[in-house]
């Protein structure tokens, strides 16, 4: 098979050969990226690693493209291997920041299916991968969430610096509860370093997907005081942590799991 390095392009995600239009599905190791052809922008699949092409058969004219680095041996299910999000799929995500309309979150894990490949997410080796070769390698380094949390003045827009490997997600206000959505405040419901269960509603704006946690399994499962600075906190109802020295605060929390 061919080789390729980050960047480089692959193949359209639609080919008619024979008079049969073939699809290609985006695999390990690529991403999509558009390219404009006379005022028409064709989807384009291309490498975001160093190594070899790997195109397999996986139904009636719809191919993945994978790429597998050079002393990697090639498996037999890559699509097994590419643990994209999809929607209806329940996610831990960390939350990076909040406004009052919306809290920002990068997914960690599919529940059911593991941890979310580390080379398809907004970064380094994901969709910014195959705009210029120049990038470079590596992850960008996380923020101290502590350090974050710990300016209560600032909690409101408090960030962290992009990861560079995960999925971004948003839950809108709309989506934290079923019940008395007008009445949400989402520095009420989760804080900058909150771990919390959701769903995926959509694929949302093409940069985040859209989540929810409108439901009783769902919301913050883990969480530390003082905005993540403090201790860990445990959950006393739907909308009240404490810590062991009786500290409370207000988030969504998911009912515990069984």
């Amino acid at each position: 098979m061919s080789k390729v390095i980050p960047g480089q392009y692959i193949t359209p995600i639609h080919k008619v050969e024979d008079g049969e239009v073939k699809r290609y599905i985006s695999g390990k190791g690529t991403t999509i990226n558009e390219i404009e052809v006379e005022n028409e922008k064709i989807p384009i699949i291309v490498g975001t690693i160093l190594g070899r092409v790997i195109i397999k058969l996986t139904g009636d004219n719809e191919y993945i493209v994978s790429v597998i680095p050079k002393n990697q041996p090639e498996v037999e299910d890559l699509k097994s291997t590419n643990n994209l999000p999809k929607e209806n799929d329940i996610v831990l995500v960390r939350i990076t920041r909040i406004n009052q309309r919306q809290a920002n979150c990068e997914i960690l894990t599919i529940e059911g299916s593991g941890n979310i490949i580390n080379d398809s997410g907004i970064g380094t080796n994901g969709e910014l991968a195959h705009l210029s070769i120049g990038y470079g390698g590596g992850s960008q380094s996380l923020s101290n969430h502590s350090t974050i949390a710990s300016s209560q003045t600032s909690m409101i827009n408090a960030m962290s610096i992009d990861v560079g490997e995960n999925f971004k997600g948003i839950i809108r206000s709309q989506d934290v509860r079923s019940t008395e959505r007008d009445k949400i405040k989402i520095q009420e419901c989760f804080k900058p370093g909150d771990i919390v269960r959701a769903i995926i509603i959509s694929l949302g704006d093409g940069s985040n997907y859209y989540l929810s946690t409108a439901n009783n399994e769902l919301g913050v499962i883990y969480s530390k005081s003082d905005g993540g600075a403090g201790n860990p906190m445990f959950p006393i109802d739907w909308q009240h942590m404490i810590t062991e020295n009786g500290n409370i605060e207000m988030r969504k929390c998911a009912k515990p799991l069984q």
